[in-house]
């Protein structure tokens, strides 16, 4: 037996056989490059960004890398630098100002604070199916009850399944718009209807549910599809924001958390303050705040992403896929005729085509492909998974 053998927590042990298939299928894609050449793996799991950043971001980070000054390497306020908070609050939208913000090292940072923030052990957060995997280690690290509710027609949001999913026990719920991996996008209908939901529940004597939303895709939402700001609808909100995939930094680890004016009281930010040091945060990286502070505008051109879905979506076409309408995101969401998308997702990492599992995201039966893959790659995977899906069919 080797030294780390079974030195692993029980927690880290339940969470690693629970998840991670998308972070798997990418250590398989590096195995199989090794073996067989660079360029021999269409690797359409992980969602990588479109390309480099643009030549502004590029400014930006070079002349925050060359900035000097007093304590311009030391510590800060935990929540950021006053001047990055305030650059943020200028373009979050939903009319906040710069003591509604937490700058955090990407959106999965700024989940796991309010998590820790607004959620006690024991509490239960209910998401919708499909979700992002990583919300359940999310809340297992943060002690608290993962529980989902099926989505309606279309991937959008069932109420009446968001509503037998509420108990006394619920502390939040999470939403994913656009979503990751169905590319859904909450329109103000869906908003407003579960705001009306959990206003009805704390009206029956049920808790003031926190609704996180995590919108790292909400600059790449594709027409007619409109992004609707969810401090709009109800006061018990929290955006978490990152400028990983729309900017190609996914590396850098930047992003946000927006507190609705009415939540971002003094003591909810003092918490927020609290909680990042006790999660071992401390700040978002200095060097990634001043590069927000010299970046002229957050806007990202849409146009190349659109291109490369609907050419996706051609592919999946002329492969016979029957796929879900992604209005937003990275990500192609497709139907497993067979059922089982375990297996034929193997069946392609032997064809090294590499995707990731529908069970990532609490729906066997489907596959996510990221169409921001190169385009030689996405040629050939989506070929490869046309061919293979009708023998899992005859398979199941």
């Amino acid at each position: 037996m080797s030294m780390g053998e079974g030195m692993l927590s029980s927690w880290a042990a339940e969470q690693l056989e629970a998840g991670g298939w998308v972070r798997r299928m990418h250590a398989e894609g590096d195995r199989l490059r090794a073996l067989h050449g660079p360029d021999s793996v269409a690797d359409l799991a992980l969602g990588q960004p479109l390309g480099e950043p643009v030549e502004a971001v590029r400014t930006a980070l070079r002349a925050a890398a060359a900035e000097r000054g007093a304590r311009r390497f030391g510590y800060m306020p935990n929540l950021g630098f006053p001047e990055a908070r305030e650059r943020v609050a200028a373009e979050a939208g939903g009319d906040i100002g710069p003591d509604c913000v937490a700058l955090t090292g990407g959106a999965g940072a700024a989940i796991c604070l309010a998590l820790r923030t607004f959620v006690d052990p024991g509490d239960e957060v209910v998401g919708v199916v499909p979700y992002f995997g990583e919300y359940r280690a999310y809340c297992a690290s943060a002690g608290a009850v993962w529980k989902t509710a099926a989505a309606g027609p279309d991937f959008g949001i069932d109420l009446e399944a968001v509503q037998r999913a509420l108990s006394p026990r619920t502390a939040a719920i999470i939403l994913n718009t656009p979503n990751n991996p169905s590319g859904h996008v909450a329109t103000a209908e869906e908003l407003r209807g579960l705001a009306a939901l959990l206003q009805r529940h704390r009206r029956h004597g049920g808790r003031r549910i926190v609704l996180i939303v995590d919108e790292v895709y909400h600059r790449l939402v594709y027409p007619p599809a409109l992004h609707v700001h969810p401090f709009d609808v109800y006061p018990a909100t929290v955006v978490a924001r990152s400028f990983s995939k729309d900017l190609g930094l996914a590396g850098e680890r930047i992003g946000y958390l927006a507190v609705h004016p009415e939540l971002a009281t003094t003591e909810v930010m003092r918490g927020l303050e609290l909680c990042m040091r006790a999660l071992g945060y401390v700040n978002a990286p200095a060097t990634m705040q001043r590069m927000l502070v010299h970046l002229p505008s957050f806007d990202v051109d849409i146009a190349p992403y659109l291109a490369r879905r609907d050419l996706a979506l051609e592919l999946a076409a002329e492969a016979d896929l029957e796929v879900s309408d992604p209005q937003g995101g990275l990500y192609v969401w497709v139907r497993v005729p067979g059922g089982d998308g375990l297996a034929l997702a193997g069946a392609l990492a032997r064809q090294r085509v590499l995707v990731a599992p529908g069970a990532a995201f609490g729906m066997g039966g489907w596959l996510r492909i990221c169409f921001t893959a190169p385009i030689p790659a996405l040629e050939r995977g989506m070929r490869v998974i046309g061919e293979c899906a009708p023998l899992d069919e005859m398979s199941a």
